[in-house]
Formats: structure tokens, sequence, C-alpha cells
């Protein structure tokens, strides 16, 4: 069975999950914020993978 993303997120080590979420954010920050929570809200079952 594959794991979640969840689930894998909370097997990473502290300095990793930081990086990751700096990451994450950084990425936000560049003006696709909106673009990320208009995703989550209107289509809230997606990874924006598509």
């Amino acid at each position: 069975m594959q794991k979640t993303i969840y689930e894998l997120f909370d097997e990473l080590r502290p300095q990793e999950k930081t990086s990751f979420i700096s990451a994450r954010l950084g990425w936000a920050s560049n003006g696709a914020l909106c673009g990320e929570v208009t995703l989550r809200l209107c289509n809230p079952m997606s990874d924006g993978d598509d």
C-alpha cells in the first residue's frame, strides 16, 4: 500500500520538514499564492499536479 503525503511528511526529520515548508513558502511568495488558494478552495481534491 502506498503511503499518503501526510505519512511521508511525518517521517521526515525536523530539518527536512523545515526545508520543505521553506521551499513551499518561497514558491507561494513568488505570486503563486493567490493561485494556490484558489486551487485549494475551488478544487480541494486536487494536489495541483494536473
